[in-house]
């Protein structure tokens, strides 16, 4: 039997195993494995880098590398093999600084990683390229890096949500904190107001009875300054109750122009003599609905404000002017009568600007600002349906724009407030209802000078029996709030079920008690009163 003849020396045995084990690597080797020659044309491609180019041993063995690098990069790879080539480095991984690709025999590029070696062999340079296939695993980084980003979206989109939940229930918790210092101010302020009012009624009320035996002019003139005093802080009261939402506004058909005319003296005298007070006002103004008296208060603050800004004196100018939204672009088009107050004092930055309307906020010092002022200015131009505007340059002075919406009726109060004041057709009898002893004291003369009969009840228990024992009475007039636990409702309540011949009018120093739903047919008047507004409400509510 024949037998296999094998080499009798043990380095030929060992040549041969290493030769077979080379061969057993370059046909299992997935990876792409070429020689080249010294001029780099491939002298080796196993099965390996077929696979992976598409060309046959056949095909390419004796063909430059250039076949298996795209064109745009043949020139950076033979700069870079060339370097090599003199390097005393035997071996060295290509696309080191840069991402390579190859080539395949159908001209599509492939991204690539590939290590290059070199030898001396016979005195004659050899090259092995060692070359992989990546696209697997760049594809899998494009989509590891696809989904990382889109992960990173959503956690910041998450992160931006969960920063705009906590920003709202921040905001939240500060109106709610906001929303509970105003009630506690409005009740504070309500309470006050119901005494201080009754103060101011009293006050006015005498002075009135004072001023009609007055015949000495320099003390008219005290008078009406004493007179003009008590009506501010009546003023400034109201002003209180419409920023504690607790007063309802009373709108009518006004004169702007007349209005700021008739402010002209007050200013001055507010101003002191280092402010030179200018008006500018239009020829042919609109009318426009407003409560007069806070349309006055606003002028009033918006002119200390621009005091205070003008610590050494400077100019101020009150304008008004007809404008329609396009023009000034206000939101929601219309017509405004525009109210401009402005200043050459020391303006304010955009900052301050922002926060200037917001309740409690100034930049005056303590004891000197209540940051009430432009906040109560603001909450009335827009319950009266119009717009607030400031515009300011820090050093340049500031302007207070009130837009306040045109109306075309005809003004009725202007007439009324020519006629004289009324009095008693008939002598009627008059059951004036008041727990305070002094103001009723005031209210039965005021009565009874309107040419009415006066009859006094201390309390609201006091006028029902007197109601109950036949008290011949044409209409009661009842403060509401009273001690012992019979208010003027209560009383207007009792009339309206057993007598309702008899007419009724409330009056109050505190307006909360306006609000409630069972006094909307009630008529009621506010105190303060002037005796003429004394005069109508009786007669208004005796023709009802």
């Amino acid at each position: 039997m024949a037998k296999d003849v094998q080499p009798s020396d043990p380095a030929a045995r060992s040549g041969a195993l290493a030769q077979s084990q080379i061969s057993a690597i370059l046909e299992i080797a997935a990876d792409a494995i070429i020689a080249l020659d010294e001029t780099l044309r491939i002298t080796l491609f196993n099965d390996g880098a077929a696979t992976i180019f598409g060309y046959l041993p056949a095909e390419i063995i004796g063909q430059p590398l250039d076949l298996l690098i795209p064109e745009r990069m043949r020139a950076n790879h033979k700069r870079h093999v060339a370097d090599f080539s003199v390097s005393p480095v035997a071996a060295r991984k290509m696309g080191e600084r840069q991402e390579i690709f190859a080539r395949r025999k159908d001209g599509s590029e492939f991204p690539a990683e590939a290590s290059i070696a070199k030898q001396v062999i016979d005195g004659h340079k050899a090259y092995m390229v060692l070359l992989r296939d990546v696209t697997d695993r760049k594809r899998f980084e494009a989509e590891l890096a696809a989904a990382n980003s889109q992960l990173e979206a959503r956690v910041q989109e998450r992160t931006r949500a969960l920063e705009a939940e906590i920003r709202r229930r921040e905001e939240a918790h500060a109106a709610l904190i906001q929303a509970q210092r105003m009630e506690a101010f409005g009740q504070l302020t309500g309470g006050v107001a119901h005494d201080f009012n009754n103060l101011l009624t009293i006050i006015t009320g005498n002075l009135e009875l004072i001023g009609d035996e007055m015949e000495n002019e320099s003390h008219a003139t005290l008078l009406k300054r004493a007179s003009d005093a008590a009506d501010m802080g009546a003023a400034l009261t109201k002003r209180l109750l419409t920023f504690a939402r607790r007063r309802r506004l009373t709108p009518q058909i006004l004169d702007v122009n007349e209005m700021i005319l008739n402010l002209t003296e007050i200013l001055q005298r507010s101003l002191g003599e280092p402010i030179a007070l200018t008006t500018v006002l239009a020829g042919t103004l609109w009318r426009t609905r407003a409560d007069a008296s806070e349309l006055e208060n606003a002028i009033l603050n918006l002119a200390i404000n621009a005091r205070d800004a003008m610590p050494d004196g400077g100019n101020l100018v009150i304008e008004s002017r007809n404008v329609s939204a396009d023009e000034v672009g206000l939101p929601n088009g219309g017509e405004f009568v525009l109210v401009s107050v402005s200043d050459t004092g020391q303006g304010m930055p955009p900052e301050v600007i922002e926060r200037a309307f917001e309740p409690f906020f100034t930049t005056k010092e303590p004891g000197r600002g209540t940051g009430l002022g432009l906040s109560t200015v603001y909450g009335f131009v827009e319950q009266s349906g119009g717009h607030a505007i400031i515009e300011s340059t820090p050093g340049q002075g500031t302007t207070v724009n009130l837009y306040l919406p045109r109306v075309r009726e005809v003004s009725e109060t202007t007439a009324r407030s020519a006629e004289p004041v009324p009095l008693s057709e008939n002598s009627e009898a008059v059951l004036v209802v008041e727990d305070n002893p002094d103001v009723r004291e005031l209210t039965l003369q005021r009565v009874e000078g309107l040419g009415y009969v006066a009859v006094e009840a201390e309390s609201g228990a006091a006028a029902i029996r007197m109601l109950e024992a036949g008290e011949d009475v044409q209409i009661v007039l009842s403060d509401i709030v009273m001690a012992g636990g019979i208010s003027g409702y209560d009383v207007a309540h009792w009339v309206s079920e057993h007598a309702p011949h008899v007419k009724v009018l409330l009056t109050t120093g505190y307006a909360a008690e306006e609000a409630r739903p069972d006094a909307a047919d009630i008529a009621i008047l506010r105190k303060p009163y002037k005796r003429a507004e004394l005069a109508v409400a009786l007669r208004d509510a005796l023709r009802r």
